[in-house]
């Protein structure tokens, strides 16, 4: 019976984020990104940064970067849950912006069997974008 739960439960969250990675990527689009800042708020190179950054929910992100693609650019890094509690599937949304804060796109990414305390790698392809037009991004959880 725990057996056939658990395998339910596995199967649903891959249900779940195969549907996520259909929905979450998008075209180029003109909108700005509504808060004061379209990124990291940073003058330097939002990428790379070896200390952990707060992006909430008790989140933390670090050794993000950004490579070509053939199909658009690879977002990698880590990160790291400092919530309470384990995640049988944490989703996350990566969203890209040019230096003028105009979304460039997004994509999905999951995180499946999060535990508290623990630094996951990850990596997400952000399709029809430009290694060269991106200037910062911008990394949420979707509760």
């Amino acid at each position: 019976m725990i057996h056939q739960t658990r395998e339910t439960l596995r199967v649903s969250a891959l249900l779940v984020l195969m549907l996520a990675l259909l929905l979450g990527g998008s075209d180029p689009a003109l909108a700005r990104h509504g808060g004061m800042a379209c990124g990291l708020p940073s003058p330097e190179d939002p990428f790379g940064h070896e200390e952990f950054i707060d992006i909430g929910h008790r989140f933390l992100i670090r050794n993000v970067r950004i490579a070509p693609h053939p199909q658009g650019v690879v977002v990698a890094g880590e990160i790291h849950n400092d919530r309470q509690g384990f995640f049988t599937f944490a989703l996350f949304k990566v969203q890209l912006f040019n230096a003028h804060c105009t979304y460039l796109g997004a994509n999905n990414l999951a995180i499946d069997d999060f535990e508290l305390g623990i630094t996951r790698p990850f990596r997400v392809i952000v399709p029809r974008v430009q290694r060269t037009d991106v200037a910062t991004y911008h990394i949420e959880f979707l509760p």
